[in-house]
């Protein structure tokens, strides 16, 4: 068991000798930029970036443009003359459009107004789930921490035990102390090679949850810079009064700026349906044009011909020639003749009356103004949970720093009993179970004092994180 317990220790530390640790700053930085919440923020507040981009288009005019072309046969309209011809050609048209609206009643207006405070209350979304992010990660940079303080205290009771183990074994072989001694405290070595595996575990536990949040892959070696427990500053509690953090974290956290956004977005939203009730004017225009590639007869007199008719002029017989009409040719229209011939242009204004529609504007309205509403009242959900999150906050602390103190004060007494105890044992005065049961007191006495102590730090950071001074080791 020695042996194993000494392998995997090595192998354990093998891994953190070969490489940089990282610091919380370095973690918290690398999971600000990694972490995939963060990543999820930042596309939204872009995708609002887009909306407010697209909103504020509606400011410009439209403009479009248009060719289209075809192939006709047998009798059909030609598009330049208007004619019925009956005739093979190829037609086509250009044109651009353009249109502005003038005038919605400010919908337009409140509508981009809306669109930008959403996306920046999306902006300051990236800074609340920053926010998450580092809070996250602190507490599980501190269970590392803790876990590596549980697995020191589990060591120490494992040497304590094999020292134990080796006087007893010799005073068994010696006949003063009974075999049933030497295998009460070899059942005590195992319990504690147990916890020992036990508090190892936990410690990869924690460092997988740790790398979960900095999105870092789990077969990538990885361990971290922990500083001393006894050096990590915190303020006195007498200083983070519930009200007093509450009224800070109100100016300062990014959750309750958001909502603020929110609302008032909402509000202008409401303006804008109101003002899509009313009539908006609009301004039109184009140029188009056409063309064909069909070719026109061109008719002309042939020379005189024979009609097989004759006159007697003085008895004699003159043939009678007549000239004979047809289409000697076709003549086509050059194309950049056409274009100019049939270039057209309009311009307009049109009005937009919306009488009925089904309620949908009147619908529209009377939804924005629920929707504010219901984002007031989501502010005041936040608001109410942040300042019940603070109380709670308050009071966890408090206690944490009741049972620590307490915790302090066990390990002190255990270890004045265990100093007793080793004193009456070694003069043979105690039996080796109540040693051991002493023995155990002590090493759960320093387990709780250590998970107490960390405990009440983070209880204490989260205080001060509510605080606005964000998360220091």
């Amino acid at each position: 068991m020695i042996r194993f317990l000494a392998l995997l220790f090595t192998l354990v530390s093998l891994p953190a000798l070969a490489q940089e640790k990282w610091s919380l700053l370095r973690c918290v930085e690398y999971a600000l930029n990694n972490n995939i919440s963060v990543k999820q923020a930042d596309v939204q507040a872009r995708l609002s970036r887009l909306t407010a981009k697209q909103a504020k288009g509606s400011l410009y005019p439209t403009l479009g443009g248009s060719f289209s072309g075809g192939y006709q046969h047998g009798l059909n309209e030609n598009p330049t003359t208007g004619t019925l011809e009956s005739a093979n050609f190829l037609s086509g048209s250009l044109g651009v459009q353009t249109g502005y609206t003038i005038f919605t009643w400010g919908a337009r207006k409140n509508d981009i107004i809306a669109a930008n405070l959403n996306a920046e209350a999306d902006e300051v979304g990236i800074d609340r789930a920053k926010n998450d992010v580092s809070l996250a990660v602190a507490n599980a940079f501190l269970q590392v921490m803790l876990r590596r303080e549980q697995v020191r205290i589990s060591d120490i009771a494992l040497a304590q035990s094999q020292e134990q183990l080796r006087i007893t074994r010799k005073l068994v072989d010696a006949g003063s102390q009974p075999e049933l001694d030497a295998i009460q405290i070899e059942a005590q070595m195992a319990r504690d090679s147990s916890a020992l595996l036990q508090a190892v575990a936990l410690v990869e536990q924690s460092l997988i949850n740790l790398k979960a949040y900095l999105n870092l892959d789990q077969a990538q070696p990885f361990d971290i810079e922990a500083p001393a427990i006894e050096t990590i500053p915190i303020e006195n509690i007498t200083d983070l009064q519930p009200s007093g953090v509450y009224d800070l974290a109100v100016t300062n956290m990014p959750l309750q700026k958001m909502y603020a956004l929110r609302i008032e977005a909402a509000q202008y939203q409401v303006k804008a349906a109101r003002g899509a009730m009313y009539p908006s004017v609009s301004a039109f225009g184009g140029l188009n044009t056409r063309f064909v590639n069909a070719k026109t007869p061109v008719i002309g007199v042939f020379p005189d011909k024979a009609t097989g008719s004759y006159v007697t002029v003085n008895n004699q017989q003159i043939p009678v020639f007549a000239p004979e009409f047809g289409i000697i040719g076709y003549n086509g229209t050059p194309l950049l003749r056409q274009l100019n011939r049939n270039f057209g242009q309009s311009i307009g204004l049109s009005i937009n009356l919306p009488i009925f529609n089904g309620w949908n504007q009147r619908t529209q309205w009377d939804r924005a103004k629920v929707n504010v509403q219901q984002v007031q009242l989501q502010d005041d959900q936040e608001r109410q949970n942040l300042k019940t999150n603070i109380y709670n906050s308050y009071q966890d602390a408090f206690a944490s720093l009741q049972k620590y103190n307490a915790s302090v004060r066990a390990v002190e007494a255990s270890q004045k009993a265990l100093d007793f105890a080793k004193k009456r044992y070694d003069i043979g005065l105690l039996g080796t179970l109540d040693y051991i049961i002493t023995q155990n007191n002590l090493y759960r006495a320093r387990i709780e004092e250590v998970s107490n102590r960390y405990d009440y730090v983070f209880k204490m950071k989260v205080l001060e994180f509510y605080k606005g001074r964000g998360i220091k080791l």
